[in-house]
């Protein structure tokens, strides 16, 4: 048998990765293909890996054809070294031709692999490109083969930049379920500041929901995410209008809706994230005439968290801690003064939002 053994992170899998295994099968002529997601690089000591079983399972739910996983290196623990990897699979499969798959961005520290001649004696080193610029020398050197793909556009960084549709919507739902990468993502598609905003509105939050006894994990993912598309809408807001009409057919929005309907728009369609925190992001600066509680909480710790300062912020802190309905009623009547001194006009149904909520 010829079988491709494909090593990495996958932290997460996405298309590109399917893409590379693919053309794998067809150009080496494979019979099967193994993912070996890694548990630790020693070359990324310090990247940031989702559990490894989690990153198993988000594997599993886009394999196809010819395509199998491996959780050889997730069970060892520690460092993952090929070598390792490749002995296990020479002994496992011993009348068989194993190709090892790696990236052209590897080509630079192969020499510094651990025992990289014995690896090449092992294996056939295939190589995809990941650029334009390839060291052959190094290919020829290792007596490695050089797979002709074309450049991927995906990657794992264009996913944390906000380019969700790289990675499988099966895959995408699994993060959305189980919350996972979204301080990554955050870290990538919002500035330095808006960040730490979003951090301290978490931290706010988990005091509101502990004050009231409501759900503290809910409470603190919708906070964090609630200006997911700050940066994003205010970068391009004519292509924050047009992504809103085609999934919403709203056509025309105020600008200060926008970061909040396209949050809501990723985190429904892209993560398929629930329904009620979805909506709290939707109304998180607006707010509408029913809010449920997650709604008021994330609104609240938006407007008093660390970093937010004006006079009597204090006392209004305090108050919604002690008395959430009268502190709520404080925030909403403080908004609307603040966007007044700005000289903001409401609408019909902003000014009936403020009328009913700060009763």
């Amino acid at each position: 048998m010829k079988i491709g053994l494909f090593g990495g992170s996958f932290n997460p899998i996405h298309k590109g990765h399917i893409k590379i295994a693919k053309l794998a099968l067809e150009n080496l002529k494979l019979d099967k293909i193994i993912f070996i997601p890694c548990q630790k690089n020693p070359f990324k000591k310090k990247m940031d890996y989702v559990d490894g079983k989690m990153r198993l399972e988000m594997i599993e739910l886009v394999l196809e054809k010819n395509m199998e996983v491996s959780n050889l290196e997730i069970s060892r623990q520690g460092l993952s070294y090929t070598i390792d990897t490749v002995k296990y699979f020479k002994n496992l499969y011993k009348d068989s031709e194993l190709f090892l798959i790696i990236g052209s961005d590897n080509l630079q520290r192969l020499h510094k692999w651990k025992d990289i001649d014995e690896i090449a004696k092992l294996t056939k080193i295939s190589v995809f490109k990941r650029t334009k610029d390839i060291n052959k020398t190094i290919i020829k050197k290792y007596n490695g083969i050089l797979i002709n793909n074309h450049l991927q556009k995906e990657s794992s960084t264009s996913f944390f930049k906000g380019d969700f549709d790289v990675v499988d919507e099966k895959v995408r739902k699994y993060i959305g379920y189980n919350k996972i990468y979204f301080e990554q993502i955050l870290k990538n598609v919002l500035d330095e500041k808006r960040f730490l905003h979003s951090k301290n509105a978490q931290n706010f939050a988990i005091d509101l929901a502990k004050s009231i006894k409501f759900d503290v994990k809910k409470a603190a993912f919708s906070a964090f995410v609630h200006d997911i598309a700050k940066n994003l809408a205010n970068q391009n807001k004519q292509m924050a209008r047009e992504i809103i009409a085609n999934q919403t057919g709203f056509k025309e929005i105020e600008d200060y809706k926008l970061h909040q309907e396209l949050g809501y728009i990723i985190l429904k369609y892209k993560f398929n994230i629930e329904d009620d925190i979805c909506n709290s992001v939707r109304v998180h600066t607006s707010l509408s005439l029913n809010l449920s509680q997650l709604d008021k909480i994330v609104f609240i710790a938006d407007k008093l968290c660390r970093g937010r300062k004006y006079p009597g912020i204090q006392q209004v802190r305090k108050l919604v801690l002690e008395n959430f309905d009268e502190g709520f009623k404080k925030v909403v009547e403080r908004t609307k003064k603040f966007n007044l001194e700005k000289n903001i006009s409401f609408s019909k149904e902003q000014e009936e939002i403020y009328e009913k909520w700060s009763k």
